[in-house]
């Protein structure tokens, strides 16, 4: 086998990496959700009710940019915004049964999709991949614990 050069693996890794973005929007656009809508739906279904500041942080996006995505939920009837009882100050996202109904739909919708995906590699080479992928994001962790301005910050 020929060796490859470093800038020829980034290479066919960011083409894969945007043909699994193009892929992904099919998913949303089958669902008929927008981007970053199917993670909150995803966190809501594991903690249905969380604050709206602990979902921007588990999120790492601004509250104004959770605050409008948020507004897009509500119109089209998927979350609800109650207030805290125990601190009136705070505001508690649930999903609705509507927004129950979409969540399923994504996670179904996801997992054919990398049920695709993965499905042209043998178990083996899934576990090998995972190996590989695992040790490039802990390389890319330690390279990202901070930015140039020397402050710490957790990757996305």
């Amino acid at each position: 086998m020929a060796e490859i050069s470093t800038e020829e693996l980034m290479h066919l890794f960011r083409y894969c990496f945007n043909l699994m973005r193009r892929y992904h929007q099919t998913v949303h656009d089958k669902v008929g959700t927008r981007h970053g809508q199917g993670k909150i739906l995803s966190i809501l279904r594991q903690e249905d009710g969380i604050g709206q500041k602990d979902l921007a942080e588990k999120l790492r996006i601004r509250p104004a940019s959770l605050s409008e995505l948020l507004d897009k939920m509500q119109k089209s009837g998927w979350i609800q915004r109650q207030v805290n009882e125990a601190d009136r100050r705070k505001i508690n996202i649930r999903l609705t049964k509507e927004g129950e109904k979409v969540s399923q739909q994504m996670v179904k919708a996801r997992r054919e999709m990398a049920d695709q995906m993965f499905g042209v590699l043998t178990q083996q080479e899934q576990g090998e991949l995972e190996r590989i992928l695992q040790k490039l994001v802990n390389g890319l962790e330690s390279c990202c614990e901070e930015d140039p301005a020397g402050q710490a910050h957790a990757p996305r």
